[in-house]
Order: C-alpha cells, then sequence, then structure tokens
C-alpha cells in the first residue's frame, strides 16, 4: 500500500474524545499554581494528574492511544514554566486556550486517513502553535502590564495592586499581533 494512500477509516469520535481526556486533565491540572489564588486547588491538581496518567494507561491498553498522543497530552505541562509569575485571571484561559489548540491537533491526527508519520508532524506543528501562542501571550501580558506601571511587582500578587477592570482581555492578548 503507497504511504500516501489514506487510512480506510478515521477513529470513531467516541475514541478521539476519550483520548482527549488525558491532555484536558493535565490542563486542569497546570491551572493550579498562581495568584490570586488559582481556580483549581492543588489536591484537585494532583487528582486530575493522576487521573491523566491513569486514563492514559486504560486507553493505551484498549489502543485507543499511541504513544504519540499520550506524550502530546502532556504538552501543557509546558506552560507551567512558559506564563509563570502572570496573574491567574490570564494564565487560566491561557492555558484552556492553549489546550483547545492542542485538541484540534489531536483531532486532526486520529479522524484523518493519512499515514501515520504525516499524522505524527501535525502532532508536532499543533504543539509548536500551542507554544507560540502561549509564548506570544505571555509576552503580551507583561507588555501590558508593563505600560500600566508594574514594575517590579507582579499584578495581583500580595503588595502588589491588582490589575483593573479595564486592562486588556485575555484573549486579545493571545490573538493580538
Amino acid at each position: 500500500m503507497d504511504s500516501w494512500q489514506p487510512q480506510p477509516e478515521p477513529r470513531p469520535w467516541s475514541r478521539v474524545l476519550a483520548s482527549v481526556l488525558p491532555l484536558w486533565l493535565v490542563a486542569l491540572a497546570t491551572t493550579a499554581e498562581g495568584f490570586p489564588r488559582p481556580p483549581v486547588s492543588v489536591e484537585i491538581a494532583g487528582v486530575a494528574l493522576t487521573l491523566a496518567v491513569l486514563v492514559s494507561l486504560v486507553l493505551l491498553w484498549k489502543r485507543w492511544l499511541t504513544v504519540e498522543l499520550l506524550v502530546y497530552s502532556f504538552a501543557p505541562l509546558a506552560l507551567v514554566v512558559l506564563l509563570d509569575e502572570i496573574s491567574t485571571a490570564y494564565k487560566t484561559p491561557f492555558i484552556f486556550a492553549s489546550a483547545l489548540v492542542l485538541t484540534i491537533g489531536a483531532v486532526i491526527y486520529q479522524r484523518s486517513g493519512w499515514p501515520r508519520w504525516l499524522r505524527g508532524l501535525i502532532l508536532l506543528a499543533f504543539a509548536a502553535a500551542m507554544l507560540l501562542l502561549a509564548a506570544h501571550a505571555a509576552s503580551a501580558f507583561w507588555t501590558m502590564a508593563s505600560d500600566r506601571g508594574y514594575d517590579r511587582c507582579f499584578p495581583d500578587q500580595h503588595g502588589c495592586p491588582p490589575l483593573t477592570d479595564d486592562a486588556t482581555p485575555w484573549w486579545l492578548l493571545y490573538i493580538q499581533p
């Protein structure tokens, strides 16, 4: 069979949706760090991360998850470092928007009939896009904070004034040029 020939049938939607569950559990776990108080406690983050590992093992056993998707599912952990010290009012939506980008890549990977090597490149491209968008959002956040006079002070941290309601919305920082 020619490697450019599509596979006969893509994975069923039930398997596709089940296979992105670990990715979203990892994304949820990454929201536990920050200030002001994050929406997810450290305990819930620990449970989410543990569930991500357990669900991944079950999905691997059932062959609903490939090794590539397993590694890909843990990509949101890179956001902990990339978005460090950003206010949770911005960090949390940045993380979930990044998880959405990764989910789109995972769906294309599983639903397309392309050869495995090409689908692997799709995962790499979406992981790179997620990192670039998150890095852009972080840079835009710090530019906004600097423009508002935050110098050596992290917005919303103890002893530092919170961002005001007229601050640039998170989604605009995520996509603005």
